[in-house]
């Protein structure tokens, strides 16, 4: 009997000890979650998202938009960040910074323009945080639903462009060589990846100048074409009519000057040519008739178109083009350059744009340089 009791007692000593050793150890590494579960006690979820607008069908290249819904349980000094989570999948976001707008009933709406260049391209998930005080205080998460993604036949003629809408504003063309003519087209487009118009029949064309208002873009784009082309014609892809509508240019080539084009050399005017023609024949002519009646005023006349024929040669416009000058298309910062010359070079002068001088080269060519590049000596 004795030795069961002490049987019994040292089991329970080791009961205690081992209750205690569980008691220690729920206190040391679940002391923690305790302290996170406290320390959000009365927690609340207050930001909520969900995908307002976006398009059933979109095409690779395409610029389309979507449309993000925001509602914060929270009225005072809300701001919310967006960040689109990588990687992104064959998708360029073009606005990730799109600023959110409120509206009623603490509702806020973003809209970011996106383009695929594939078609496994998966639209991104994003985050968007709400900062209160300079301190981000929840964040909530969204991944919007990937359209179905056509890709376009593609052929010569198709620019590249889909768009809501597209109309060529102006064009001109004017003579670039003894060869080849350049075209010079003012493009407008609504809805458009208009940025990226390229035709790939042509082996010399580019954009020139973009300018993006929102929804409309338009572009400066010129082309170097074949002086025996009779009409310039490109598509594009137009999602209203939800097929390729084809826009062709007759090719007409212009002596005015209007801004910001390539003008022509107007010493291949065939008017300029003619009047030099004019003022030589009436100085020879009065010096013919000086000889017969020798009469100073007949000399003054002839010496007059004589002086007028000189400078109709304009030999005050040459000048020298400096070493490493850059030739552009056109009289702007982010024109293509078609030409750099690796030595001093005497050019004409034939016009003046800003700081721009638009000079005639000893090969015939015509582009544009900046003053800097020019000296007189």
């Amino acid at each position: 009997m004795m030795g069961l009791k002490c049987c019994k007692g040292s089991f329970n000593k080791h009961m205690k000890k081992l209750l205690k050793f569980l008691l220690l150890s729920l206190v040391l590494f679940y002391s923690p979650l305790f302290a996170e579960e406290s320390a959000y006690t009365g927690y609340s979820k207050s930001l909520f998202l969900s995908v307002e607008a976006v398009p059933q069908k979109i095409y690779v290249g395409q610029v389309f938009p979507i449309k993000i819904k925001a509602i914060v349980a929270q009225s005072s000094n809300v701001e919310l960040q967006t960040l689109f989570l990588s990687p992104l999948n064959g998708v360029e976001i073009l606005n990730p910074e799109a600023s959110w707008e409120a509206s009623t009933n603490n509702t806020y709406y973003a809209t970011f323009y996106l383009s695929v260049n594939q078609t496994q391209a998966t639209l991104p998930r994003l985050s968007v945080s709400l900062v209160q005080n300079k301190e981000v205080t929840e964040s909530a998460f969204l991944a919007p639903q990937t359209p179905s993604i056509i890709q376009l036949k593609k052929d010569p003629l198709f620019s590249n462009v889909i768009a809501q809408s597209l109309s060529v504003n102006k064009y001109k063309t004017t003579t670039f060589d003894a060869k080849n003519i350049m075209s010079v087209l003012e493009i407008e487009a609504t809805g458009s990846n208009l940025k990226d118009f390229k035709l790939t029949s042509i082996a010399k064309n580019g954009i020139d100048s973009f300018l993006d208002n929102g929804s409309t873009q338009r572009i400066y784009y010129y082309a170097i074409l074949p002086n025996y082309q009779k009409n310039f014609e490109f598509t594009y892809f137009d999602l209203t009519s939800n097929k390729f509508t084809k826009i062709s240019l007759p090719i007409t080539i212009e002596d005015e000057e209007v801004s910001t084009q390539l003008g022509l050399n107007p010493k291949e005017s065939i008017f300029e040519f003619y009047k030099r023609v004019s003022y030589a024949f009436f100085s020879f002519l009065f010096f013919v008739i000086l000889l017969k009646y020798r009469k100073w005023y007949y000399l003054v006349a002839s010496l007059f178109f004589l002086i007028l024929y000189f400078l109709d040669q304009n030999p005050l416009n040459h000048v020298k083009l400096k070493t490493g000058s850059n030739i552009k298309i056109l009289p702007i910062e982010r024109s293509t350059i078609f030409y750099t010359n690796d030595t001093v070079l005497n050019v004409e002068k034939l016009g003046e744009r800003e700081n721009y001088i638009k000079i005639l080269l000893p090969d015939g060519k015509i582009g544009w340089t900046e003053y800097e590049n020019i000296s007189k000596n």
